[in-house]
């Protein structure tokens, strides 16, 4: 049977395959070509049996055609159901993913105006910390003088200078020299500097 072997016919039409043995396997070729068939039978001395025995070759594989289809049958209704679903689920993806990127470009628009947001909340944090932290030293350096007397009182004279010297750097930082509370401060240790004059 050659390239007739491995086709779908029923065990109780085995005389099919029988059939189908006798059939030159040229009828299967890609390009079939007729005229040497047409050519025998008109030359043939009995064209009526060759056309009987073409029809019945034609018969069997008809059967045979209509065998290989209701074998295939159920195997292509389903195959043309997977290709159904798969279609339909491709669509539903290609439509969520457009939903998708319009929710991305949404969100994309918003995290650029809350980015926006975000930086000024950021700059008056910094502003915030930064004006804490000069309260911070204006209200140290507001101490200095009493701290001062004290030490001296307690003739701490070394340490008395030393705090002196760091709070008068500190008076000079950009950002406390235009501090009008502290020119208290400043006149205050102006007037402390001369019990070191005297001490040293």
């Amino acid at each position: 049977m050659g390239i007739f072997n491995g086709l779908p016919v029923p065990s109780d039409k085995t005389y099919l395959r029988e059939e189908l043995a006798q059939i030159d396997e040229s009828w299967a070729a890609a390009r079939f070509d007729s005229l040497p068939l047409v050519v025998h039978i008109l030359t043939s001395k009995d064209r009526e049996a060759d056309i009987h025995i073409l029809k019945e070759q034609s018969d069997v594989v008809e059967e045979v055609v209509d065998e290989v289809v209701h074998a295939y049958h159920g195997g292509f209704n389903k195959a043309i159901q997977n290709y159904s679903q798969i279609l339909r689920l491709f669509s539903e993806s290609t439509e969520k993913i457009g939903d998708l990127k319009h929710d991305l470009a949404e969100a994309k628009q918003s995290l650029g105006a809350r980015n926006k947001q975000l930086h000024q909340l950021w700059y008056r944090s910094v502003t915030l910390r930064h004006i804490i932290s000069l309260l911070d030293q204006i209200e140290g350096i507001a101490k200095v003088p009493s701290r001062i007397e004290k030490l001296i009182a307690d003739k701490q004279f070394y340490a008395a200078i030393q705090v002196y010297l760091q709070s008068s750097l500190m008076l000079e930082r950009e950002g406390l020299q235009t501090v009008g509370a502290l020119q208290d401060v400043r006149s205050e240790l102006t007037k402390l500097r001369e019990p070191f004059s005297s001490k040293f």
